[in-house]
């Protein structure tokens, strides 16, 4: 499979509209959650979550969710023409949303008309795809990607997320099983709901280079993996799902000490034991210079968005010289799909 690079990215969160600023978020350690009068458990108290403020205010969330996704693509979009103006052959949205299993609404339902519209301005063959492996959603894209422009190397792919956590069936699915943090009623482990987009370009490397395009990031290693038991389930985890996928995208980089790892760590006990886990398994030995970061801490669990926003941190802090390269970035869904990548500058 030829080496992808990622020559665009933006995301919007609970802490910045666009990538430079959520990256400057997550790097001086801001958060942005509060107690919202209308989500409330089941003893009708508050809970917390980090809500998207400033765009499309409707409490309508998925159409809500679709708005913020059109405005981050489009400004995605005339950019990247603005400094390339050449038509690509073909343009191809990988859609990243909650798995089926997950009760709450559809994202691709509404998102997917809007954001084809936006990329029928760019190329003649528009083409959109949800992706419903959610939190694992990016990792699953970047392979599919990978084989279109394998066939097809002049392709221009999109892998993009869009997810929120803040709609009463999907918060009242985490309650029942007593996953939500709230200090509002004494629960100080667990997750706390959040909403994000994010949408990265893809392309061939060596085309990109050719094309002297800005290169942010090349793709070094992905790795893709299933948890036996996953936490959406009753067995007994085995954790095993996301250290295979650890292990898969490492392999390209055998050689190269990582210097930092994004994961999706939420808060939930069950997740810091799956991470903990791979991480024994996957590294000889602790690396006091290898630091963990936990972008949740600040903008709450964002799902299916979980990759994208994670890698776009990450390319931020390579472009702007605050992290070193490699960086693994890592993700688990509750229903099983696990997904893992390695991310190395151009420098």
């Amino acid at each position: 499979m030829r080496t992808l690079a990622i020559t665009g990215a933006s995301c919007v969160t609970a802490v910045g509209h666009d990538g430079p600023s959520t990256a400057a978020s997550v790097r001086a350690g801001i958060s942005r959650f509060a107690e919202y009068d209308d989500y409330r458990d089941e003893n009708d108290n508050p809970i917390t979550a980090a809500r998207i403020c400033g765009i499309h205010d409707s409490w309508d969330t998925p159409q809500r969710m679709a708005g913020v996704a059109a405005l981050c693509l489009e400004k995605l979009l005339d950019e990247y023409f603005r400094r390339d103006a050449r038509r690509p052959s073909q343009i191809h949205l990988f859609l990243g949303v909650a798995s089926d299993e997950r009760p709450g609404p559809r994202y691709e339902e509404s998102s997917l008309f809007p954001l084809r519209g936006i990329i029928g301005k760019w190329t003649d063959k528009p083409g959109l795809q949800a992706i419903r492996r959610g939190n694992a959603s990016m990792m699953c894209s970047l392979e599919q990607a990978g084989r279109l422009i394998d066939s097809n190397p002049d392709a221009v792919c999109i892998v993009g997320g869009v997810d929120s956590l803040l709609r009463t069936s999907t918060l009242n699915w985490f309650e029942k099983d007593c996953r939500l943090k709230s200090a509002s009623y004494g629960r100080h482990q667990g997750l706390i709901a959040g909403e994000a987009v994010g949408f990265m370009v893809i392309g061939e490397h060596a085309g990109a280079k050719q094309a002297d395009r800005p290169i942010l990031g090349s793709i070094a290693g992905l790795g893709l993996a299933v948890e036996p038991a996953p936490r959406a389930s009753s067995a007994l985890g085995r954790n095993s799902g996301l250290t295979e996928a650890c292990h898969a995208a490492l392999s390209g980089v055998q050689k190269k000490a990582i210097r930092a790892i994004f994961s999706d760590l939420n808060g939930e006990n069950s997740r810091a034991r799956e991470w903990g886990m791979a991480e024994m398994r996957c590294f000889d030995k602790p690396d006091e210079s290898r630091r963990l970061w936990t972008p949740a801490n600040c903008y709450g669990d964002i799902g299916a968005a979980s990759g994208v926003a994670l890698a776009s941190i990450a390319m931020q802090g390579l472009v702007r010289g605050w992290l070193q390269s490699p960086i693994l970035v890592t993700c688990s869904d509750d229903h099983g799909p696990c997904g893992a990548l390695v991310l190395e500058s151009e420098k």
